[in-house]
């Protein structure tokens, strides 16, 4: 089990919270190993006490874009400082649920759950008795049958339903659920509760679980929304969910609050911010809407596009007219400026990539504005000179030109809210470079070192990474950077 989530659980029960792990019991220690989120009932009159507490230990809530919200259900969020590992807390404090897309009846029956809970003799999380989980089990797979979606979704995780009622009944008694249904639940008939019980342990047909369905949304009739509207936002997100599946779309409408951000990883070359730019995207992409871009290599835009064509069709046939020369001697072997004037374009390719880049971060730019957290693999600076930014020097009419629609391209482009500047000994950086596949030449190699130390991206939150650690180490000290967003910016 994952100590950060058994002391927090320990911290919950010590502020006197009135809580218990409501539902999914049955999994409950996968949960607690960080594998699943984790569903928790907390009583409303602990709310505040609760909210001090978890965004003490760097909880942060999320909301779903495009999604309407639920009332009393929230999903927070909190890092293990010591692993990495995302902990989520699917946190409700009114029981609505009764839907696996569209959870819409509020089912009363939070003082039984909080009342009755008891630790669960291993981790000592509170948990409810068997009888009092496997009634609101009941009652929630009955109110889904109605509903042709939430139907074909029963029948398609049947085996999980199925594992998880065995699971409760081997612990419950049926005399106890009795007792409770009459004392907790007066709205629901004892009778029809046994009914749609022993319903689903011989599974039924499904015009049986239909009109007993029926019957138990008669019960509980204090919904979120009508039921007409209901159908159709649970078609529609059933009906986006699918056809996101089919194309194969991966983009998360999930987002933490408050909002999007802005992630630069930058250094020189073979300086490591590639791979840790990867890990973070993927890390962070496992939960989140992320966006992981490269502003070094960006898209070609449709204004340049005849301009690079035009490029790649003069070098065709430049190749084939004229022969190559040889290359000048110490342009591979790292020293003079040749090397350096050899790996510097063109002015007008300059210009180009000017407004690639530029085009590329505005369109992450608007995901970011709605949520999402772009990562970037370089981030230009608009300083003549500094790394991956304004290269034109006005030394004519034409590069004078040239050189002011550059740094306004680049002028235009927000600052990073956090700048990772990763960094290695000028040894270890030359060796890095001389074991990759296609080595840049070592002067070059310099000059970028040279420029990523003096890299400074003013009002910019930025940390240096030293990544002469072993990678997970590096990965896990930038991952801690992340979640906390704060404290005073690493000295270059």
């Amino acid at each position: 089990m994952n100590a950060f989530i058994i002391e927090l659980f320990r911290k919950i029960e010590a502020a006197g919270i009135s809580y218990c792990h409501f539902k999914s019991n049955n999994n409950l220690q996968p949960a607690l190993c960080g594998v699943d989120d984790l569903d928790l009932l907390v009583a409303q009159g602990d709310t505040d006490r609760f909210m001090q507490l978890i965004s003490g230990n760097g909880f942060r809530i999320a909301m779903d874009r495009d999604l309407t919200p639920t009332p009393f259900v929230y999903h927070f969020y909190g890092m293990d400082p010591e692993t990495g590992l995302i902990v989520h807390l699917h946190v409700y404090f009114r029981l609505i649920t009764g839907g696996s897309i569209l959870k819409n009846h509020w089912i009363r029956v939070e003082d039984m759950f909080l009342h009755e809970a008891r630790p669960d003799g291993v981790a000592d999380v509170f948990i409810p008795p068997a009888e009092a989980d496997l009634i609101l089990f009941v009652i929630r797979k009955f109110i889904e049958q109605p509903s042709l979606i939430e139907h074909f979704l029963y029948l398609r995780d049947w085996t999980n339903i199925k594992a998880e009622l065995n699971w409760l009944m081997e612990r419950a008694d049926r005399k106890t659920m009795r007792q409770l249904v009459a004392k907790w639940l007066p709205e629901l008939p004892v009778a029809l509760f046994d009914e749609c019980l022993d319903l689903m342990l011989t599974e039924g047909t499904i015009a049986a679980r239909v009109k007993l369905g029926l019957k138990m949304r008669q019960c509980f009739t204090q919904t979120v929304i009508g039921g007409l509207r209901a159908s159709l936002d649970r078609s529609r997100m059933f009906f986006v969910a699918h056809l996101r599946g089919k194309l194969s779309l991966t983009r998360k409408d999930r987002f933490l609050f408050p909002g999007g951000m802005l992630i630069a990883f930058v250094g020189s070359e073979a300086s490591g911010k590639s791979t840790l730019s990867r890990e973070i995207a993927a890390w962070l992409g496992a939960r989140f809407d992320v966006s992981h871009i490269h502003m070094g290599k960006p898209r070609h835009n449709w204004r340049t596009r005849p301009f690079w064509l035009a490029i790649k069709t003069y070098l065709a046939l430049k190749r084939i007219l004229k022969p190559a020369r040889p290359t000048p001697e110490g342009v591979q072997g790292g020293s003079g400026n040749e090397a350096i004037a050899a790996n510097l374009p063109h002015p007008l390719i300059c210009w180009l990539d000017s407004i690639d880049r530029r085009q590329w971060l505005k369109r992450h730019l608007h995901r970011m504005l709605q949520g999402s957290i772009v990562i970037t693999d370089r981030y230009p600076a608009v300083k003549l000179g500094g790394l991956d930014g304004a290269r034109i020097e006005p030394s004519s009419a034409l590069t004078r030109l040239l050189a002011r629609l550059e740094q306004k391209n680049y002028s235009g482009m927000p600052r990073p809210d956090i700048v990772m500047k990763a960094m290695a000994p000028l040894e270890v950086t030359l060796e890095r470079n001389s074991q990759r596949a296609e080595p840049e030449p070592e002067s070059f190699v310099r000059q970028r070192y040279e420029q990523a130390r003096a890299i400074d991206f003013a009002y910019s939150r930025t940390f240096e990474m030293d990544t002469t650690c072993t990678l997970e180490e590096t990965v896990l000290t930038a991952k801690r950077i992340i979640w906390r967003w704060g404290g005073k910016p690493a000295q270059s």
